[in-house]
């Protein structure tokens, strides 16, 4: 399979968001994604294939960063990933209900309501199925943000939507 080597050349004033999206996509420590985007220009990976590279394109697009896409001289394997994670990159539009209808969203789909929509990129939910994190890539951007789905190696987990009751409503 072809494979391509991913080159950060400027942040452009977003390093903190960068330095993140990294922390998420690799799980390396805050420390050594915070040295990564300090000693720009640098050589964030090679051996990706064109999928992975997708996801660090749209993200450092999204971000406004100069990078460079190169072509590696041999081919590599990858695995392939049964599960999907959804990240969340950023506000697109702000409105007065959006933090209440986030709040809707993680009840409904199980992740952690304590995140603050200012402070992205965030992973929202890890171990879906592809269906699942379309749907819920969707709501997201129904409420003004931007959300991107990448492959996982987690297990996919299937979401329980939790039932109305009448306790619930009062």
């Amino acid at each position: 399979m072809k494979t391509y080597q991913i080159q950060l050349l400027n942040c452009n004033n977003h390093n903190i968001e960068i330095s993140k999206y990294l922390q998420i996509m690799t799980e390396i420590p805050k420390e050594d994604a915070d040295q990564i985007v300090s000693n720009v220009p640098v050589v964030l990976y090679e051996n990706l294939d064109e999928e992975c590279t997708g996801y660090f394109e749209t993200a450092l697009d999204y971000y406004q960063a100069e990078y460079k896409i190169l072509p590696m001289p041999e081919e590599c394997t990858i695995p392939k990933f049964p599960s999907r994670q959804v990240i969340v990159l950023g506000r697109v539009v702000d409105y007065f209900g959006q933090r209440s209808d986030f709040v809707q969203l993680a009840r409904k789909y199980g992740f952690s309501r304590k995140k603050q929509l200012s402070q992205t990129p965030f992973a929202a939910k890890d171990g879906l199925n592809k269906e699942q994190a379309v749907k819920l890539c969707q709501e997201f951007t129904n409420i003004g943000m931007r959300a991107q789905i990448v492959r996982s190696k987690k297990k996919p987990v299937p979401i329980e939507e939790k039932k109305k009751s009448f306790w619930n409503i009062i």
